[in-house]
């Protein structure tokens, strides 16, 4: 399965009507090149922030939809499975993904 089709068929998952399936479906058309990885990154940190504030469990369609499109987009192989392992577990982890991704490379989970 490709990534452009994981991530198509997480945001799918969501009702049409939903919010976030509006903001993720805008993000997955501008979805091409691994260097828009940052900028993908950084708008989906922040609908990620706004549902855990909204009280949204880790279980929810809409996390589990920002969890998928999260999960595509490190580098294939250990980066990717290093990423999923430290930041995708649940909702503690989630909460410790930085604002940033450059701070992701340190940790060998980033482009």
């Amino acid at each position: 399965m490709s990534v452009n089709t994981s991530i198509l068929s997480a945001i799918k998952s969501l009702s049409p009507a939903s919010v976030v399936f509006n903001l993720l479906y805008k993000m997955y058309k501008q979805v091409g090149a691994q260097e828009d990885a940052d900028e993908i990154y950084k708008n989906t940190i922040v609908i990620l922030e706004e549902l855990l504030q909204r009280g949204y469990r880790f279980e929810s369609p809409e996390i589990q939809a920002v969890v998928n499109i999260l999960r595509d987009l490190p580098a294939m192989g250990a980066k990717r499975a290093n990423f999923e392992r430290i930041y995708l577990q649940d909702e503690y982890t989630l909460r410790r993904l930085p604002h940033d991704p450059r701070k992701l490379h340190a940790q060998g989970c980033w482009h």
